[in-house]
């Protein structure tokens, strides 16, 4: 029987994060078949409703497929929503590797620069006022690993919110669990220097001046910034043989 983790929401979520991560971390291949339903409810302890729940939780983040006469088989990667927020939180505890980093930040500076140019060029006062409260959030809690984390990714997402692009809003949602992880391990680099707040602040300052190629320009240094402290954090912690958590 799996070990229930009362953070996560129902025991059928339970169920589908376990096979899930077994599924993103290579355990099982495309094309594999996932052991029947009775194997599962044995092996996990639950019922087949939940099994039942569960398989088509992961059936519709396209993961797998199930097939009469066929079975449950696992799909190709080039099938999965990578967008999706468990996915893309399964991938990032599965493998947290050079390879997912340099995809994110790819995906990241594709939107979140442009983000920057039209809140400045469109946010509203009430945008400003929440887009200062996440930063300070952000400073405020700098001490608290987990808290800063949320905060940082939060003040990313009020950038984004105050585009009033609902397709921005949109993909910003999907990738805040990549925000929330990179920030966590970056929050202190190797030397165990504390982050630099310089790169937000000017970003701040850009959007608030209504600055919008400024504040473009910030937001690609931030990222650029942030995806070399990622990096070598991850190679610092590989060096001393731990996860990216």
């Amino acid at each position: 029987m799996f070990e229930r983790d009362s953070t996560i929401g129902t025991m059928s979520a339970q169920v589908a994060r376990i096979i899930g991560t077994r599924i993103v971390s290579g355990e099982f291949g495309p094309g594999d078949s996932l052991p029947i339903e009775a194997e599962l409810c044995q092996e996990y302890g639950v019922s087949r409703s939940t099994v039942r729940e569960a398989v088509k939780n992961l059936a519709a983040k396209r993961l797998i497929e199930v097939a009469p006469k066929i079975g449950t088989r696992v799909l190709p990667f080039a099938d999965w929503n990578l967008l999706d927020p468990d996915v893309l939180s399964w991938r990032l505890s599965a493998q947290f590797d050079e390879r997912i980093i340099e995809d994110l930040y790819e995906v990241r500076q594709c939107f979140e620069p442009r983000a920057c140019y039209l809140s400045a060029r469109y946010a509203t006062a009430e945008d400003h006022d929440r887009i200062c409260r996440r930063y300070a959030d952000m400073v405020s809690m700098l001490d608290q690993a987990p808290l800063a984390a949320g905060a940082e990714s939060e003040f990313h997402l009020a950038i984004i919110a105050a585009t009033h692009n609902g397709l921005f809003v949109t993909i910003g949602g999907a990738v805040k669990t990549a925000l929330k992880a990179s920030f966590s391990l970056t929050q202190k680099d190797a030397s165990g220097t504390p982050i630099d707040l310089a790169p937000y602040e000017e970003v701040l300052s850009a959007i608030l001046a209504r600055d919008g190629e400024r504040a473009e320009a910030a937001m690609r240094r931030l990222l650029e910034i942030s995806r070399l402290r990622v990096l070598a954090a991850v190679a610092h912690n590989r060096e001393r043989g731990r996860g990216w958590r």
